[in-house]
């Protein structure tokens, strides 16, 4: 058993989702990816700007300036494209985040959802997905949109 008691939990850039030798290990910047992802293409399609703002983030993130960063998105998309169990995944990535991770999660999530000036329902129906991925409440939720949208 690990020392996080079995618990999905992070080490540097890992997420290891089961206890023991045999935990699967995931890159946390692709699962950060997917969710990024989410919020991208809620409004329909992922534009230029939203691209440019995750690989921007992404890229700060791990202090990575590699292809390696674009790699991760493009295989984030067709992962979205192809996978049924992608929710369940998701979740546990939500589980496996500290409290201040998914607060940080969540305001790069934002980030992308404003980066070109405006929320489409569909961008805000995605931030609500990814805001109980992580498992924040409603209301935590909503106050970051709202306070969102009063900047605008």
């Amino acid at each position: 058993m690990n020392a996080e008691g079995g618990q999905p939990h992070f080490e540097g850039t890992q997420l290891f989702l089961e206890a023991g030798e045999q935990g699967e290990a995931i890159d946390g910047r692709f699962l950060i990816s997917l969710l990024l992802i989410t919020v991208a293409k809620g409004d329909g399609g992922i534009s230029n700007l939203e691209t440019d703002k995750m690989i921007e983030q992404l890229s700060s993130r791990y202090d990575d300036q590699s292809p390696r960063v674009l790699e991760g998105l493009s295989r984030a998309i067709m992962l979205l494209a192809n996978d049924s169990d992608l929710p369940l995944t998701l979740r546990k990535v939500g589980a496996g985040l500290s409290s201040g991770e998914k607060q940080e999660v969540f305001d790069l999530a934002l980030d992308v959802a404003a980066v070109d000036g405006h929320l489409d329902e569909g961008e805000v129906r995605a931030l609500d997905l990814v805001g109980q991925i992580l498992g924040l409440t409603q209301d935590e939720v909503h106050t970051r949109l709202r306070a969102l949208r009063s900047l605008r």
